[in-house]
């Protein structure tokens, strides 16, 4: 008979891999915090590994766990969003019905709730475990949550979600769901780059993106990431990168991009571009400022990449804090943004992303000047 006592409780290797693998929330100052709470003080010459050796050896009941477990949980900073447009007008009551059904089903596996949000507008709110087995025994399992809000626009539904697998699997279930309900199939429309657009272009995208939003400036890039083009037979042999060549390209890019921004001057047209467009590099995430051109004047600290950058897939954007204008000066580091300004910094990048992909699509659609109009 197989022993599974050890499903039971946290074993010292449970808790020597729990201490060893959260080095940034339980620092040396916090095991040495968690010793003095039991009344044991380890030599100042102890390094962080003596430490976690010494503790993991220490009797832990199961409240004393949780707090440990609760201490090297971070919170989750700069959490990505994405969007997608269903190319239809979805009722309240329809997505209200949808989001009872799913509740239905996943029954106490997740906790559903949900509430309107105006006329026009659902939030829904879904608690769920995550399991991830890469991770030591006793925190392969997680308690996350997912917000997913609905928003009528223009005859159309924006859905606006956190960037990870399982909240995407929730809208498609949901939506899949309101298509089972209607008899007809939904178009869903994303931010994505055609397959055939070219370095130039991609990295058009995002240069134009943080030039162009509205009652903004373009005030630095901080930071980006680039990836290699394709070649004409459309493979990438992995052998070929060179990630000195990559990184060195990224700075070279990144130095570029801050002199642009700063100089006003044409990213695409300068000499020092070429160069890397040459070599097939394009951007596939930046980072940088802006400052608001209308009062209060504030300097937002914004994100934008696509997670799968070298297909223009899956556009995802943050805001990582806001630079306040206080008595004539901005405050030295970034402060948080309360839910209605991150709102409408959201609307803000996905409106832009949009109209700027919308136009880029538009210009490069060839036109047959040739073909006669039909009778």
């Amino acid at each position: 008979m197989p022993d599974t006592t050890h499903q039971f409780y946290a074993t010292d290797k449970d808790i020597f891999d729990l201490l060893a693998c959260a080095k940034r929330s339980l620092t040396e100052g916090v095991l040495r915090e968690i010793a003095r709470e039991r009344g044991i003080f380890y030599s100042p010459l102890d390094t962080r590994d003596d430490l976690v050796e010494a503790i993991s050896q220490l009797p832990f009941t199961l409240n004393e766990l949780q707090e440990v477990m609760g201490r090297r949980e971070s919170p989750r900073r700069g959490e990505k969003t994405t969007s997608v447009t269903l190319d239809a007008t979805i009722s309240i009551d329809d997505l209200k019905a949808v989001v009872s059904e799913y509740k239905a089903d996943v029954g106490d596996t997740e906790k559903v709730v949900s509430h309107s949000k105006g006329t026009d507008g659902l939030v829904m709110s879904v608690e769920y475990d995550d399991m991830d087995y890469s991770r030591t025994r006793l925190i392969q399992r997680q308690r996350l949550d997912s917000t997913i809000e609905f928003k009528q626009k223009e005859g159309k539904t924006v859905i606006r979600l956190p960037a990870s697998t399982k909240s995407k699997q929730i809208v498609e279930n949901l939506t899949g769901r309101i298509e089972r309900r209607r008899l007809a199939p939904i178009v869903r429309e994303a931010v994505e780059l055609d397959a055939n657009f070219t370095a130039d272009e991609r990295t058009t995208f995002f240069v134009r993106l943080i030039s162009e939003l509205p009652n903004h400036k373009l005030h630095g890039v901080t930071n980006l990431k680039i990836a290699p083009g394709r070649r004409e037979d459309d493979e990438l042999d992995e052998d070929d990168i060179d990630e000195d060549a990559t990184a060195e390209a990224r700075q070279e890019l990144l130095v570029i991009v801050r002199s642009m921004a700063l100089s006003g001057e044409n990213l695409i047209e300068s000499k020092e571009y070429r160069s890397l467009r040459d070599r097939g590099f394009f951007i596939t995430s930046v980072t940088w400022k802006t400052k608001e051109t209308q009062p209060p004047y504030d300097i937002p600290h914004l994100h934008a990449e696509f997670e799968d950058g070298e297909n223009g897939k899956s556009f995802k954007y943050a805001v990582k804090g806001m630079y306040r204008f206080q008595e004539g000066e901005y405050t030295k580091t970034a402060r948080p943004v309360d839910d209605a300004g991150r709102e409408a910094l959201y609307e803000l990048i996905e409106s832009a992303a949009r109209s700027i992909l919308h136009d880029m699509k538009e210009k490069r659609t060839p036109v047959d000047n040739d073909e006669e109009p039909t009778e």
